[in-house]
């Protein structure tokens, strides 16, 4: 009875931590990266030619995609955070794509900056002002953050499985001649608020971009509630064979 009577108190105590952890998270939104994190990209593909033709040569001139090839990465680091009951902001240091094995000297610093409460915009939003028309980074819980915006036709969450941006443009839907051809963007994020996975397309389901992060963490790091769970099963765990064994004496 002793036994019985621990194992519902461990239950009653870890169905409570999980709900007020859960109220928690629910209520407000962080940045998900770190101060002093180092964020790399790589592009698997990149069809020049393609793209020279939907925006123009200038394409890759500057911003996000200067430079980008296939082969080459670019890094970020995370220099600072900023939250606010207002703001997200995260500052980071750029080095452009390369092929290089050595990353040198950073090239510029930016930011990027959110409302800490994704419905206090007050209009439609898209993310025209980047030329790849999707965010690097978003705020967690990430889906939670994205479903709560107001979109502009062109994009639609996806939670179902992965946190996902896709974006539809027709020809013409930015401005004349701008994008020449229909295009798609599949933009998945990991749990750090993160791109994961970016893919260009055109008509015909063809890739023109592909560009993945790559610097995965191969191991998960248990939360302390994990730990407890683990903790006290293996104590609850040795108390009841150890019950049965001095019985069977």
């Amino acid at each position: 009875m002793r036994f019985k009577f621990i194992l519902l108190n461990f239950m009653f105590l870890f169905l409570f931590l999980s709900s007020f952890t859960s109220n928690v998270n629910a209520s407000e939104y962080q940045t998900g990266v770190k101060s002093g994190q180092e964020l790399v990209w790589k592009c698997n593909v990149c069809n020049k030619i393609e793209m020279d033709k939907i925006f123009g040569p200038e394409w890759d001139d500057s911003g996000i995609f200067k430079n980008l090839s296939k082969g080459t990465r670019m890094k970020w680091n995370i220099s600072a955070l900023e939250l606010t009951e207002t703001f997200l902001i995260i500052y980071f240091s750029i080095w452009e794509w390369t092929s290089e094995n050595i990353w040198g000297i950073e090239n510029n610093d930016s930011q990027i900056t959110y409302l800490s409460n994704p419905k206090d915009y007050s209009q439609v939003l898209n993310f025209s002002q980047y030329s790849y028309f999707v965010p690097f980074w978003f705020p967690i819980p990430v889906g939670d953050y994205m479903g709560e915006l107001s979109l502009n036709e062109w994009y639609n969450v996806d939670n179902r499985v992965l946190p996902t941006l896709n974006v539809d443009i027709k020809e013409n839907e930015i401005s004349p001649g701008v994008p020449s051809k229909d295009i798609k963007i599949i933009a998945i994020y990991n749990d750090q608020g993160i791109l994961n996975s970016y893919k260009f397309y055109i008509k015909g389901n063809i890739v023109i971009l592909d560009i993945a992060f790559d610097f995965l963490p191969i191991y998960v790091i248990p939360t302390l509630i994990g730990l407890l769970c683990v903790f006290a099963l293996s104590i609850l765990l040795f108390v009841f064979r150890k019950r049965k064994s001095v019985r069977r004496k």
